[in-house]
C-alpha cells in the first residue's frame, strides 16, 4: 500500500473511532435518562403534556434537518463529514424523543420500559460504514467499469489461459478481477469509490505475504484475454509485467516490470525513443548508380552504415505523408516468453518500402529496463556486394518468407531471401555426433555411421607423418595441388603436394586435391584447370578435384571485386574441364559466398565443399563435404588441420 492510501486509511480509522466514542456517549446519556425515570415515576404524570409539546419540537427540528440533507444531496455530498453529524442529531433527538415517549406511555412498568429502550438504540450504534438508515443506503458510493464481470470470468476459465485461473474477488469492499497462479494473484480494480481522485484503476499484486498496488491504464470492458498477467525472468528474477500503450502506438508507452519476490518495482518510460534511436535515417547529397533511383538515404547503427537508392516518385510520397524516418511502430512486435522478452519489427520509409529488419531483448542494468542483443539487417538480393552495384540497396516492397543471414565485407548484416528452386539440404543434425571435437561423423537412423573422415592440408602443415594419421582413422584427404598469386596472377605449385599425395596414398588414405583460385576471366579458369590436371597424372584421385574460390578478407588480393555473375561463370569453366577429364568437381566455399559469391541456380549440377564452424548448421541448401574446424588435431600432422566429414564415398564406382 503507497504512502497516500496509508494515510487515508489511518484518517478513516481515526474518524470511525470518534463516531464510536459519540455513540458510546449517546447510550450513556440515554442510560442516565433511564436511572432518573426510575426515581421520577411520580413525575412523569405531571411532565405528560411537557413531553407532547417536546415531540412537536422534534418533528419540527426533524423537518429542518430533512432540508438540510436535500441541500448536501444536491452539492454531491461533497462534504460527506457533515452529513454525518446531521444525521447523528437527528438520530439522538429521536432517541430522546422516543424514550420520552416510551415513558410516559409505559410509566406502570420498569421491565417494558427496559425491554423497548435497547431497541431505539440498535439503530443509533450501527457502523456507519454499514447503517440501514434510508438517508445512507440511498446514497451510491461506488461504480464498476463494468457489469459483466462474471461473465468474462467464464470467457478465460473456458480458454487456455494456464499458468492463471481467472475469479472475481473483493478486496477492501470493492470488487477485482483476479488472476491466481500458485502464491500469485494479480487482481485488477473493477469497482472503485465515485469520489476517488487517485487510484479508480489499479492493479493489486499479492505473494501470499504482502500485497502492492500501483496505477496503472487498462481496458475491463474489452477482450479480457489482454489482461492476462505475463511473468518473465528477468537478470534471474521472475518479474510480472504490465506495459501502457499510446492509442496509436505498438511500441509500448510505459513498461513496467514488479518483482514477484519483493515487489521491487522498474519502470521503462523512454522505451519508445530507445527503439527509434537504434536506426537513424537521413537523406544524403549524393546520388546513387542507379538512374531510375538517384536519391540516397543512408541509415546509421552501431554496426555500420547502409546506403538506399529510392526513385524520385518515392520520394516525393515520403515528403507528402510527412512520414516519420524511419517507421517502426505499425509492425513491431513483443514476444513476453517465461525465459525473457524479444521483440522485433520490420523498418521501413513508407509502405512498400521495406529497408530491414531490427530485433532484441531487454536486460535489466541495476535500476534499468535496457536494450540486450539488438540486431538490424538490411532485406537484400543475394548479389547485394557484386562492385558494379556501389553498395547501394534498393528497398524491397515485400518482406522475404524466409531469409539466411548473411555478413557483408564490411560487418553490415544483410537478410537474403531464401532461393527454392536451389536444392535443400536434408540431412537429419540431430544425427550428427560431435562428442569428440576431432571426430565428428553422421549416422543413419539405427546409429551406425554412414560418414567418411577426412582432413584437408597445405605447406603449412609442413612435414606429415601419414601412417600415424592412417592409424588415427583418417579415411580421407583433401590435399591443396597450389594457387593463383594474389597480385602477379602467376601460377604455383603447393611445396608439399607430391610428398603428401605418396604419403596419403601409400598409407591406404584416399585422396582428393583443391586449387586456390585467383582466376579473374574464363581464360585464366582454364589455365587453372590444365594446370591441376597436369600436376595429378600418375595419381590415383578418388575424391574430388576443387576449385575453391572466395574473397581474400585479410589483403586486396585480384579477384576480390568480381561480381556474381563472372565467379559463376569461372566455377563453371574449371569443374568443366575437370570433368572432362573424369575426374568429380567440386566447389568449395563457406555460407557467404556460397550464398552471395556465386550463382547457385547455375551449379546445381556440381557437388560442394560447405565450411562452417559450429554444430549449429543452419545452411539450407544441399552439400556433399562438410569442412566443421580449421584448428583440428590428429596424430601425424605439426600443428593445427582443418578437419571434414564427406557425406559421400566418391572412392566408390558409382561415384
Amino acid at each position: 500500500m503507497n504512502e497516500e492510501l496509508e494515510k487515508a486509511y489511518e484518517a478513516d480509522k481515526e474518524r470511525k473511532q470518534v463516531r464510536t466514542d459519540e455513540l458510546q456517549a449517546a447510550r450513556d446519556y440515554v442510560g442516565v435518562l433511564l436511572d432518573e425515570a426510575e426515581g421520577k415515576n411520580a413525575l412523569l404524570e405531571d411532565k405528560e403534556q411537557e413531553a407532547r409539546e417536546l415531540v412537536e419540537r422534534l418533528k419540527k427540528k426533524e423537518g429542518e434537518i430533512d432540508d438540510l440533507i436535500r441541500v448536501a444531496e444536491s452539492e454531491k455530498k461533497k462534504n460527506r463529514l457533515a452529513t454525518f453529524w446531521m444525521c447523528f442529531a437527528l438520530i439522538e433527538l429521536l432517541a430522546i424523543g422516543v424514550v420520552t415517549v416510551l415513558l410516559i406511555i409505559h410509566s406502570g412498568s420498569l421491565t417494558d420500559r427496559s425491554e423497548r429502550v435497547p431497541e431505539a438504540n440498535v439503530g443509533s450504534t450501527q457502523d456507519p460504514g454499514t447503517t440501514t438508515d434510508p438517508v445512507v443506503t440511498e446514497e451510491v458510493l461506488t461504480r464498476k467499469y463494468t457489469e459483466d464481470l462474471t461473465e468474462k470470468i467464464n470467457t478465460l476459465n473456458s480458454a487456455d489461459i494456464a499458468p492463471f485461473t481467472a475469479s472475481v474477488g473483493t478486496f477492501d469492499g470493492l470488487e477485482y478481477l483476479v488472476f491466481s497462479n500458485k502464491d500469485i494473484k494479480v487482481a485488477y480494480k473493477n469497482e472503485y469509490y465515485i469520489d476517488e481522485s487517485d487510484y479508480k484503476k489499479a492493479v493489486m499484486i499479492d505473494n501470499g505475504t504482502q500485497r502492492y498496488t500501483i496505477s496503472t491504464v487498462y481496458d475491463l470492458t474489452g477482450d479480457p484475454k489482454n489482461l492476462i498477467p505475463k511473468m518473465t525472468m528477468l537478470d534471474d528474477r521472475q518479474m510480472l509485467f504490465f506495459a501502457e500503450y499510446n492509442s496509436i502506438d505498438n511500441i509500448p508507452s510505459v513498461m513496467r516490470f514488479v518483482d514477484c519476490s519483493d515487489f521491487r518495482s522498474y519502470i521503462c518510460d523512454d522505451f519508445q525513443e530507445i527503439i527509434r534511436a537504434l536506426t537513424v535515417v537521413e537523406e544524403t547529397e549524393e546520388l546513387s548508380v542507379y538512374e531510375d533511383a538517384p536519391i540516397v538515404y543512408s541509415l546509421t547503427t552501431d554496426k555500420g552504415v547502409y546506403k538506399y537508392a529510392v526513385s524520385e516518385g518515392d520520394y516525393n510520397d515520403i515528403a507528402y505523408n510527412q512520414n516519420t524516418i524511419p517507421e517502426i511502430d505499425t509492425e513491431f512486435v513483443m514476444d513476453v516468453l517465461e525465459d525473457g522478452i524479444s521483440w522485433k519489427t520490420n523498418v521501413k520509409l513508407n509502405d512498400g518500402l521495406y529497408l530491414g529488419g531490427l530485433s532484441g531483448g531487454l536486460k535489466l542494468n541495476g535500476e534499468r529496463i535496457e536494450i540486450a542483443s539488438a540486431k538490424f539487417g538490411a532485406f537484400v538480393p543475394a548479389n547485394q556486394e557484386d562492385p558494379e552495384l556501389g553498395g547501394y540497396i534498393r528497398p524491397v516492397s515485400q518482406i522475404p518468407e524466409e531469409y539466411l543471414t548473411v555478413f557483408g565485407n564490411a560487418g553490415e548484416r544483410y537478410f537474403v531471401s531464401r532461393n527454392r528452386d536451389i536444392p535443400e539440404c536434408t540431412y537429419d543434425w540431430a544425427r550428427l555426433n560431435t562428442d569428440d571435437p576431432n571426430n565428428w561423423y553422421y549416422t543413419d537412423e539405427n546409429g551406425q555411421k554412414i560418414s567418411y573422415r577426412g582432413i584437408d592440408v597445405s605447406k603449412y602443415q609442413a612435414s606429415i607423418n601419414w601412417k600415424k594419421v592412417a592409424d588415427a582413422g583418417v579415411e580421407y584427404a583433401i590435399i591443396r595441388m597450389g594457387f593463383r598469386g594474389m597480385n602477379e596472377g602467376t601460377l604455383e605449385k603447393d611445396q608439399y603436394f607430391d610428398a603428401n599425395m605418396k604419403g596419403a596414398i601409400e598409407n591406404g588414405i584416399k585422396v582428393g586435391v583443391y586449387f586456390f583460385s585467383q582466376a579473374v576471366n574464363e581464360k585464366e579458369a582454364i589455365q587453372e584447370a590444365e594446370f591441376v590436371l597436369n600436376a595429378i597424372k600418375g595419381y590415383k584421385v578418388e575424391y574430388p578435384v576443387i576449385f575453391d574460390t572466395e574473397r581474400v578478407t585479410t589483403y586486396n588480393a585480384r579477384a576480390n571485386e568480381l561480381n556474381m555473375e563472372t565467379r559463376t561463370a569461372l566455377c563453371r569453366t574449371f569443374c568443366g574441364k575437370i570433368a572432362e577429364a573424369g575426374y568429380k568437381p567440386m566447389i568449395y566455399a563457406n555460407t557467404k559466398y556460397m550464398i552471395m559469391g556465386i550463382d547457385l541456380t547455375k551449379l546445381k549440377d556440381i557437388d560442394k565443399w560447405f565450411a562452417v564452424y559450429s554444430s549449429s548448421i543452419t545452411y539450407p541448401y544441399d552439400f556433399q563435404m562438410l569442412q566443421y574446424s580449421d584448428s583440428g588435431s590428429i596424430p601425424g600432422v605439426p600443428g593445427k588441420v582443418d578437419l571434414d566429414i564427406s557425406f559421400v564415398d566418391y572412392s566408390a564406382s558409382d561415384n
